[in-house]
């Protein structure tokens, strides 16, 4: 039976990116020897390409999760006038939690899960505690919205304060425009929407910010910004760096370009999408949505209808069996949301067919437990 994950944490990958883990067993490479510059080299100028800004911005490669690319941009580009934090899902909260935690001059404009920022409201904060830096979340997966960024951007430049943007779950599936939208640090993640595993982060950062950090300590060693991009412009790294990983990442890079990069990649969700939130209404699902806020690409936060649990939910569609050989798994929500949305996800290489299967397998179920 086939496992289809409707969740942002794993999901099947395209086969350029599965058959690298076969050819690199039979033949590794020596992460320290001469072999890391070309890749390194040719990653980093694929993805400031596919971002379009080579002279602009530069990319610095870590070996972690995407909460690794948090820690490192928090680590290393805030300088001691802190940060404005902009808390209105789960990530926000962990990137000012993660701040706190380094010691970090935090404020935490905490709103309610999903509700727009308010331009007035975070310039006043500004003027009123002079941070260096204003941090949010551009796609809140954890209630499948986008926040204002470009607005937050335009606010930022008109005061001469560094902008960070977590981009984990919108980086190759949304439209960024890091210098239209001044952001100075894109966190970004290898999997979600450009179909690679999870086990590498990047940061983009803009090129007088890597100069000025690169001239002082980052707070995390292992995660240290500037210190990594001395490096690896030089074609090496001061740790280990996975470089099974590395070649993943090119070859989803790869498969995602020849596919016709990020326009193509959104038609592609967007045609998902239309069978997923055409069979949501036609089922009576309430959509997570807040005013002024538009809807991720990557899937849709869903209210639980009355008398559903999620767990028995989530349970009956794992356990799905209808002869087609494909069960499914969901996503609950997290923190306050948790109990009363879901999550469903459409990322990862499947058919149209396989959403289809998935409406059908979650009216069933939904009936089932409703009767």
């Amino acid at each position: 039976m086939k496992r289809v994950s409707l969740t942002p944490a794993v999901f099947h990958l395209p086969e350029r990116v599965n058959k690298i883990s076969e050819t690199y067993g039979k033949q590794p490479i020596v992460p320290r020897g001469p072999a890391l510059k070309p890749i390194l080299d040719r990653l980093r100028k694929k993805v400031s390409d596919q971002l379009d800004v080579s002279d602009t911005h530069e990319t610095v490669v870590f070996t972690a999760a995407g909460s690794g690319a948090i820690a490192a941009a928090v680590g290393s580009c805030i300088d001691e006038r802190g940060i404005l934090i902009i808390a209105n899902d789960v990530y926000g909260h962990r990137q000012a939690d993660f701040c706190e935690q380094l010691g970090i001059r935090t404020i935490r404009y905490t709103l309610n899960p999903g509700v727009k920022p308010d331009i007035s409201e975070i310039e006043a904060l500004l003027r009123e505690h002079q941070p260096g830096t204003v941090g949010m979340v551009h796609g809140c997966t954890s209630v499948g919205l986008l926040n204002p960024v470009k607005e937050i951007g335009e606010l930022t430049q008109k005061l001469n304060i560094r902008l960070m943007v977590d981009a984990i779950a919108s980086v190759f599936v949304e439209e960024i425009e890091l210098n239209n939208w001044h952001i100075d640090t894109l966190i970004c993640s290898t999997n979600k929407g450009l179909h690679s595993n999870p086990d590498l982060c990047f940061c983009v950062v803009e090129k007088g910010l890597l100069e000025e950090i690169s001239n002082r300590q980052g707070r995390i060693p292992y995660l240290d910004i500037g210190k990594t991009w001395l490096a690896q412009k030089s074609g090496g790294h001061p740790y280990t760096i996975n470089i099974r990983a590395l070649l993943e990442f090119e070859a989803a890079l790869d498969d995602f370009i020849e596919r016709g990069g990020l326009s193509a990649r959104i038609g592609m969700y967007q045609d998902r999408l239309k069978i997923l939130r055409d069979g949501y209404q036609r089922l009576g699902l309430k959509a997570f949505l807040k005013e002024g806020m538009a809807q991720q690409n990557i899937g849709t936060a869903l209210f639980l209808p009355e008398g559903v649990n999620y767990d028995d939910l989530a349970t009956a569609l794992a356990q799905w069996d209808d002869g087609s050989e494909e069960c499914f798994e969901i996503y609950s929500a997290q923190g306050e949301l948790s109990g009363v949305v879901f999550r469903i996800f459409n990322m990862g290489e499947y058919s149209l067919k396989t959403y289809e299967r998935f409406i059908s397998a979650l009216e069933s179920c939904l009936k089932q437990l409703q009767a």
